[in-house]
């Protein structure tokens, strides 16, 4: 049963959908917050996770790899450097450098050959981990759920 748009509510109700959008890139934001000083570091960790982890949507997972709590290998994961996060921030160069440092000197980071970048290994099977996407799949859910409430998403 897909979700869609509903075109008219949505034009007739776009300051509330706005708004709920809004509310959820914060709540959002905030969630990936926890563990870094600002909103910069927590931006970084989202491009790592998505340039490193995109090309698994395209591909056929095992069991095992569907599931947070056993790892990935690293061949399987795209490369991931400065430039890209930058390029995938916004930030720029030197900014993104001094803070990917920063990531790695908490732990969180890893740098690898040639200048490749990753989450250190273990920290996605971690529990404070596998809890954070547990919240954000409820932020995601209360979401859909306003929207469908308004009306601008419908179920077909």
């Amino acid at each position: 049963m897909p979700v869609t748009i509903d075109e008219d509510a949505a034009c007739g109700a776009s300051r509330p959908a706005a708004i709920a959008l809004a509310l959820f890139t914060m709540r959002w934001m905030e969630q990936w917050k926890h563990d870094v000083d600002d909103y910069d570091g927590a931006m970084i960790l989202v491009a790592v996770a998505a340039i490193t982890s995109e090309r698994l949507l395209r591909t056929e997972l095992s069991i095992e790899e569907k599931e947070l709590s056993h790892s990935i290998k690293p061949e399987r994961l795209a490369r991931c450097n400065v430039s890209s996060i930058a390029a995938a921030t916004g930030l720029n160069r030197e900014t993104t450098r001094r803070k990917v440092n920063a990531l790695v000197e908490q732990g969180l980071l890893v740098r690898g050959v040639r200048g490749s970048i990753a989450y250190r290994p273990g920290l996605v099977q971690e529990a404070a981990t596998i809890a954070l996407v547990r919240r954000q799949l409820d932020t995601v859910v209360r979401l859909a759920n306003e929207l469908l409430r308004m009306g601008v998403l419908k179920v077909d």
